[in-house]
């Protein structure tokens, strides 16, 4: 569909008349959108080889100079340490009443090749417009979003898939809306002032057809409850699988049993969290263990041949709690899923707790590697036990006076690294009760060198922290990496606090995020420096 637009330029009088001097300008959106998306203006179809493209326009009601994407190639964790992914930061471009774009900021970026499918997530500071949804390397799609109003609308060739997505999302969240909260307490302390305890009555008062109303659970028989009420609900009458359903005929199979995969992982991992709480009752129970098992049966796990990284997450702790029940050693667990299933859930199981394995590491992984076959799991794991025995340098730490930190100054010593970042309650708490009491021990060994590492984004909000005194000391060599470079990358560095300990020999000798006393913190040190490197293996504290 076409309108005429009188264009007044410079000229004193407007132009109007034949089709050779009027602008024609395609409504945005209208009902020959899509069809734009793969013909020009006088209808002779486009290539079929067109790069794939994810394009965005983001009304000028918000401002924003930039959007935040991270993709990735492979996701079996939303967390950090575990994957990554790719960040990157597109900047934005002014739209025009030419392409329909006028009032909206227009980002456009090519989407990253991959093997089969990626993931990605797209988002605006604290405004998620899509979280961990499925992309192909070849799709083109168009998404117009207004933060104020909260709509997004799609176009292009793949915009079912995309808003599929969205409308899966949407479906969770309605749930959630629409589902009393849960509050996961031993007691009713939080009750004690009188507001909240006021607000806490009237919440209970609300008729119920309209309103939500908090429940406590504080003992695991209430969060057994509180689980059989989840799993009344069949994952496959939940409303998520409704939206799938209208979307059959319209997308390939495989995309459909994508977004499936991703629906099914949510609710594993709901469930399982909710059995985690009532787990004292259940392994003590076989009635109820039976039950949560066949609830996980009623997955069909052994059938799906794609993933999601709650369905790791939550496998993954489904298998935890079967090796506990079972008596059985955790690989064992792992050993009777399928693949891939079976592989992103040792994935997720080594990469996201290797930094509490300290010296069982290299055990652990060759004990998994046999029951992996996707090269980028063998990459990362191997490259973790390379990683801990290759001798440690300290890349892109820069001192207080701008300077990189010169290697000689730790040749030799051992070390004890302190990772923190301003904000973090822990690393405060850590501070105070740990590395003062410890900085001031080790002040005058020549043997031991203390030193700080903050991961924070820029190097003025590290000086503050610096100044305020909460965070470390003068004794300690306090140093700055840019988050997501130097050491942090190389050591995947993303939970604060989290300590390293380097011997004489520059060998990694424990890399933990688990907290330490002073006394454990003093007696590990003092053997690491006293010892040979000869007696200490490249992983053993």
């Amino acid at each position: 569909m076409k309108k005429f637009l009188f264009t007044c330029f410079l000229a004193p009088v407007c132009l109007i008349g034949s089709t050779s001097f009027l602008s024609q300008v395609a409504q945005s959106p209208g009902a020959d959108f899509p069809h734009r998306s793969v013909s020009n203006r006088e209808g002779e179809t486009l290539p079929d080889n067109l790069p794939g493209r994810l394009y965005l326009e983001l009304a000028t009601s918000v401002a924003a100079d930039s959007l935040d994407l991270r993709f990735w190639d492979h996701l079996v964790s939303d967390r950090m340490t575990v994957n990554p992914g790719i960040p990157i930061s597109v900047p934005a471009i002014e739209g025009n009443m030419f392409e329909g774009s006028r009032s909206y900021y227009v980002f456009e970026v090519p989407l990253p090749q991959v093997d089969s499918y990626g993931f990605f997530s797209i988002g605006r500071g604290k405004n998620t417009l899509g979280k961990h949804w499925f992309y192909f390397p070849s799709d083109r799609v168009r998404l117009r979003a207004d933060l104020l109003s909260g709509s997004l609308i799609f176009g292009g060739p793949d915009a079912d898939f995309y808003r599929l997505q969205h409308e899966v999302d949407l479906a969770f969240k309605e749930v959630q809306f629409n589902t009393d909260p849960v509050l996961f307490s031993s007691s009713d302390s939080f009750l004690q002032d009188s507001l909240t305890a006021k607000l806490w009555e009237q919440s209970q008062t609300k008729p119920e057809d309209l309103y939500v109303k908090m429940r406590l659970i504080n003992s695991s028989e209430a969060a057994w409850s509180e689980f059989e009420q989840f799993v009344e609900l069949p994952w496959l009458g939940h409303p998520a699988m409704e939206v799938l359903d209208r979307y059959v005929g319209k997308i390939s199979q495989e995309r459909l049993e994508l977004v499936e995969t991703g629906i099914r992982g949510r609710l594993l991992f709901q469930g399982i969290n909710k059995a985690e709480l009532a787990w004292p009752l259940i392994q003590n129970d076989p009635s109820k263990l039976a039950k949560v098992r066949e609830w996980v049966d009623g997955y069909f796990l052994k059938e799906i041949t794609y993933s999601y990284p709650q369905l790791a997450q939550g496998v993954y702790q489904w298998s935890l709690m079967g090796s506990m029940a079972l008596r059985k050693p955790i690989q064992q667990v792992f050993a009777a899923l399928p693949n891939p299933l079976r592989e992103e859930v040792i994935a997720f199981y080594i990469l996201d707790n290797f930094n509490r394995m300290e010296d069982r590491l290299p055990d652990i992984i060759a004990q998994n590697l046999p029951l992996v076959e996707s090269p980028w799991i063998i990459e990362r794991l191997n490259h973790l036990l390379e990683t801990g025995q290759k001798e440690f340098v300290p890349t892109g730490m820069l001192k207080e006076d701008g300077n990189v930190l010169d290697p000689n100054l730790i040749k030799g010593k051992t070390l004890l690294i302190h990772f923190w970042i301003n904000g973090c309650k822990f690393c405060l708490y850590d501070h105070q009760t740990v590395m003062k009491e410890l900085s001031a021990k080790f002040q005058n060994d020549p043997n031991v060198l203390i030193l700080t590492v903050n991961a924070d984004p820029d190097a003025q909000t590290w000086k503050m922290g610096l100044e305020s005194g909460d965070y470390t000391s003068p004794e300690e060599l306090n140093t700055w990496v840019p988050k997501g470079s130097g050491i942090l990358e190389t050591y995947g560095i993303h939970s604060f606090p989290q300590k390293m300990i380097i011997g004489p020999d520059g060998k990694v000798r424990l890399q933990t995020i688990d907290r330490m006393d002073t006394e454990e913190l003093y007696r590990r040190l003092m053997e690491v420096s006293k010892s040979s490197p000869s007696t200490i293996s490249p992983l053993n504290p």
